[in-house]
């Protein structure tokens, strides 16, 4: 039943995969392990057959990332990202960046950070005006794309890595509460959703 309530939320993941073209000849970049990178994470490795890079601050949540299908972490609060992402792309950088952070630094260090002739796809909103160095866009010929909601094919292709046994599930949901208690989870959650991934209300 807790992979049924997973459907969605991966499906939104997997849309952005889609919406950047993602084949198994690319490096994926993914900014931010929630629930929505784990969704291109898992949409991006376990569909696509892509080598997957994840960004995060939280150590926690990139060992998540790993058993949802990334091949590398980097933890951009302790690590150097561009040093540690040209290293790992012999100095071209990813060929693809999946933004899911929805903050300046992650909307502009797509653009950075990502190869000549690469795709940026953004599903993360800024709060506020985000200011670029627009030469890159030119110089390095970028494919800039909006991801929002999925499709049904979206849908689909979850159920099928779903029901495959790779995703995993069990450890994607934070909490699992009672309807009555729901209220009180989703303050908590709130309060400090770093610590959140996924809250299952039983019904």
């Amino acid at each position: 039943m807790a992979g049924h309530a997973m459907v969605e939320p991966l499906s939104v993941g997997f849309h952005a995969a889609e919406r950047g073209r993602v084949t198994s000849a690319d490096t994926v970049l993914v900014f931010g392990c929630g629930m929505i990178g784990l969704g291109a994470i898992s949409g991006a490795s376990l569909l696509h057959g892509a080598r997957v890079i994840a960004v995060d601050v939280d150590d926690a949540k990139l060992g998540l990332a790993k058993k949802a299908g990334a091949a590398e972490t980097i933890n951009s609060k302790t690590e150097n990202l561009h040093e540690k992402l040209q290293a790992l792309t012999n100095g071209d950088g990813p060929d693809v960046v999946i933004e899911a952070v929805g903050l300046p630094s992650t909307f502009r260090a797509a653009v950075d950070e990502v190869s000549f002739a690469g795709r940026v796809v953004y599903i993360g909103y800024a709060k506020e005006p985000v200011s670029y160095e627009t030469k890159y866009f030119v110089m390095k010929e970028l494919d800039i794309h909006g991801s929002r909601n999925a499709t049904s094919k979206n849908f689909s292709d979850v159920i099928r890595v779903l029901e495959s046994g790779r995703y995993p599930v069990n450890e994607t949901i934070t909490r699992t509460v009672p309807f009555a208690e729901a209220g009180s989870a989703l303050a908590a959650w709130a309060a400090d959703p770093s610590q959140i991934t996924k809250i299952h209300v039983e019904l």
